[in-house]
């Protein structure tokens, strides 16, 4: 049975897969999944290189771990030798990285932060909520420099130094994931796929779900970069309205001595920011995978069947790896995916009005608390200005992030407080660090805990995906 909170808290329970512990976090990939002909995803978790469980005390856990900004904090523009993949390949990981099948289909699960949910708060970023371009290679190099890798590599595996490929492109905002916030988006996707299973107060993950390629060897170990472009656009240079198809210059791009393909200007980019994740998958015999169905899923998208949308992939996203068409990557057929029925930010961002105040700002802790078992993080968010909102993380904490042991599940508990005064954002909007409580007993007294059993691999996955034992 699922956890239950104490009914003399005085927040209401908001249980989530994984917790984005800052509004300046931003995205990483958080696991990986093989997916079935069904849509369900099945088998073993695969985790991304680097991973650390948000419980974790040993390292203790803070967004800097998994978080890989390219180009780094203080650097404004690009230097050509930034690196995508942070972390160093491992055959034995710590936290086992995912097998699967040549040719199947996999998801890679992201949170949306508020920033798909929340478009208000950055309206100066592309209107897709930044593209995802995900490239594979069996030959990926210890430091891959992401100028040899992104718009050099191509689909076809005949750009840049031809070690990979471009394998597909993704909006960041799939078409339905959401936190659970007061905002507009997060509220009228949770009601749209209520039939689905989905609840307001419980956050549904976003999704790239791509195919890998056929000819994978079994035996090898496949790496995916997952890159996720994020800038601040400038007006003058570039309808941001029309960024609802993903498309919008890179600054490395102009930086190599090329054009835009799409006719754009440098000028049209305000402020470099993107992220990356490296993912090692390896390729085993579809007859040897562990758990789940063995069956590959159909890129025509047959064989589909509803399930419930914690435990589901995006139908839209399984019949082509080419959402956005970067330089003409997207063949006849090959488009798929993205043109979800539900609400995308995009559409929603004229809705919504920006507040009278300066840009939201943030104040999380970070670390493990006291050693007590239990972590609270804060995240304060100013919506209309008498308004904020604090979510607060609550988990029973293992004593470190041990793979064997037990990994508990992540937990939003939100109340609401009238405030008389909007909080002053920092310049760049996130929040610095003496603006965080400092010791344990100070992120307590932000917003009662709710203290939950520790529960095994099996049972966090289902509580996780909203799924009761």
């Amino acid at each position: 049975m699922r956890p239950q909170a104490s009914s003399s808290s005085s927040t209401a329970l908001l249980a989530a897969a994984s917790l984005a512990t800052l509004a300046c976090a931003h995205s990483w990939v958080e696991e990986v999944y093989r997916i079935a002909p069904s849509g369900a995803l099945v088998g073993d978790i695969g985790y991304p290189r680097g991973w650390v469980a948000r419980t974790s005390t040993d390292p203790v856990w803070k967004d800097a771990i998994p978080q890989n900004l390219l180009p780094p904090a203080g650097q404004s523009a690009y230097s050509g030798d930034e690196i995508i993949n942070k972390y160093d390949f491992s055959e034995s990981p710590a936290f086992p990285m995912l097998q699967a099948a040549p040719g199947d289909h996999v998801a890679l699960i992201h949170l949306e932060n508020g920033h798909t949910s929340l478009p208000q708060n950055q309206p100066k970023k592309p209107r897709n909520r930044g593209t995802i371009f995900i490239y594979g290679t069996a030959d990926p190099k210890p430091k891959e420099r992401l100028f040899d890798v992104h718009l050099a590599w191509n689909r076809a595996g005949t750009g840049g130094d031809k070690r990979g490929r471009l394998l597909a492109t993704r909006n960041y905002d799939d078409g339905q994931c959401y936190q659970p916030n007061p905002g507009e988006i997060s509220n009228e996707r949770a009601k749209a796929l209520a039939a689905d299973g989905a609840s307001h107060d419980r956050e549904l993950r976003c999704q790239s779900d791509i195919q890998l390629p056929d000819d994978l060897k079994s035996g090898s170990t496949y790496t995916l970069y997952w890159y996720w472009d994020w800038p601040d656009l400038d007006a003058a240079h570039i309808d941001i309205n029309a960024t609802k198809n993903g498309i919008f210059p890179w600054a490395g791009t102009f930086m190599r001595g090329e054009t835009d393909p799409h006719g754009f200007p440098m000028a049209a980019i305000a402020k470099n920011e993107s992220y990356s994740s490296a993912v090692d998958i390896k390729i085993v015999d579809r007859a040897k995978l562990p758990g789940g169905a063995a069956a590959k899923a159909a890129g025509d998208g047959s064989g589909w069947q509803p399930g419930d949308i914690y435990t589901q992939a995006i139908k839209a996203q399984m019949t082509g790896n080419f959402q956005v068409d970067i330089d003409g990557n997207q063949a006849p057929g090959g488009g798929g995916g993205g043109n979800s029925k539900h609400t995308q930010a995009g559409e929603m961002s004229s809705a919504l009005s920006l507040p009278p105040t300066a840009a939201p700002t943030t104040t999380p802790t970070d670390g493990p608390g006291d050693g007590s078992g239990a972590v609270t993080v804060t995240k304060t968010v100013t919506v209309p200005p008498t308004t904020v909102f604090s979510t607060v993380y609550v988990t029973n904490s293992a004593a470190n992030s041990s793979p064997t042991g037990p990994t508990p599940p992540a937990v939003y508990a939100t109340s609401m407080h009238p405030s008389s005064s909007s909080p002053t954002a920092p310049a760049d909007g996130c929040d610095s660090a003496s603006q965080r409580p400092t010791d344990a007993a100070q992120r307590r007294d932000l917003d009662p805990m709710i203290t939950l059993p520790v529960l095994g691999r099996a049972a966090r996955r289902n509580w996780q995906f909203g799924q009761q034992e």
